[in-house]
């Protein structure tokens, strides 16, 4: 890129999803094939996420100019930048499935806020359960109280049908 005004459009760009994403993670991508890098960027996709191989000067602009320095010793070699817009677990627990099968795919760094994150920050955050999975826990842990109550309710109401059934059934063993 050697128009100037190209690198401030494409440092502007790099701005405006930094300042959009809720997770950004920088990874190696040296040796990764075409294809699989491919299959990656679908996979984010589905997840509303976003990666792009950045040239690292034009990046470190872009990180100077949103007071993010921490990141710019990071930006060695190809680079891989990671936005993660919706749900912050969802991209890190997909880069780490890919970094299994792609043993080249190799993580840098991470964002969460304005929190800095190392390689192990991220593999703990992989670990945990995504935005659905914690919603449905959520959900079961109001329901059961509720679920409880509701039994309570109608055990006297059991033990009615219990008794008259009982009396029933005596009834029915004196006539015969």
């Amino acid at each position: 890129m050697r128009d100037i005004s190209k690198k401030e459009q494409y440092v502007n760009e790099f701005k405006a999803k930094l300042e959009k994403a809720k997770v950004v993670i920088l990874s190696s991508v040296e040796g990764v094939t075409v294809d699989q890098m491919t299959l990656v960027r679908k996979n984010l996709r589905q997840n509303g996420d976003e990666m792009r191989v950045v040239k690292n000067t034009l990046l470190r602009r872009a990180f100077h100019d949103m007071k993010m320095e921490g990141l710019e010793k990071f930006m060695t070699g190809s680079t891989a930048v990671i936005f993660g817009y919706s749900d912050p677990v969802a991209p890190v627990k997909t880069l780490f499935d890919f970094a299994e099968k792609a043993q080249k795919f190799q993580f840098k760094a991470g964002l969460l806020g304005d929190s800095m994150l190392t390689v192990k920050q991220l593999e703990n955050l992989s670990k945990l359960p995504g935005r659905t999975q914690l919603l449905s826990m959520l959900l079961s842990t109001m329901v059961g109280p509720i679920r409880n109550m509701v039994s309570v309710c109608q055990g006297p109401i059991r033990k009615l049908v219990y008794a008259v059934q009982a009396i029933r059934e005596k009834k029915e063993k004196a006539a015969a």
